[in-house]
C-alpha cells in the first residue's frame, strides 16, 4: 500500500497535441479533465461520467474541394471520482465538469483530420478548483 507503483493515477483530458487515438479520451478510466495529469492517485477507485453529445452541425460549402470542414460537434460532460474507498483516512473525492468541441476537416477527399478544443474544471475535495484547456489534432 505504501508503494507508488501500486496505485492508479488520474487527471487531464488524456489527448495529445497531435494524436492518433480517440478524440473523446475524457471517457477513459484514467482521465479526469481539469485536474493536472496524474495528480490524483489511489489504491482503488470508483468513477462515473455523464455526457451530453449534441447533434453535429454539418457544413455543405465551408472550404475548397481540396480542404473543407465537414461537421462541428459539441459535447458536455460532468463526473466524479472517489479513491481509496477502503481507507477512511486517505479517501479522496473530486468532481469535474467541462465541454469539448470537435471540428472534422477533410483534406484531398479522403484524409480525415479532427481538431478538438476542450475546457474543464476539476473540483477536488477541500481544495481550490483547477481548470484545464485542451487542444488536439487527430490525424486519420
Amino acid at each position: 500500500p505504501t508503494s507508488s507503483f501500486s496505485k492508479f493515477y488520474f487527471g487531464g483530458f488524456g489527448n495529445n497535441y497531435v494524436d492518433r487515438g480517440s478524440i473523446k479520451r475524457y471517457r477513459e478510466f484514467y482521465a479526469l479533465p481539469g485536474a493536472p495529469i496524474s495528480s490524483i492517485s489511489g489504491q482503488n477507485f470508483a468513477r462515473g461520467v455523464a455526457e451530453w453529445n449534441l447533434p453535429p452541425i454539418r457544413f455543405s460549402n465551408l472550404g475548397v474541394p481540396a480542404f473543407y470542414a465537414s461537421w462541428l460537434r459539441l459535447s458536455l460532460f460532468g463526473g466524479g471520482i472517489a479513491t481509496d474507498l477502503d481507507a477512511d483516512a486517505e479517501r479522496f473525492f473530486a468532481g469535474t465538469a467541462g465541454g469539448q468541441v470537435d471540428l472534422r476537416l477533410m483534406m484531398y477527399s479522403n484524409l480525415r483530420l479532427t481538431v478538438s478544443l476542450g475546457y474543464a474544471m476539476a473540483f477536488p475535495e477541500k481544495e481550490k478548483p483547477v481548470d484545464e484547456v485542451m487542444v488536439s489534432l487527430k490525424i486519420l
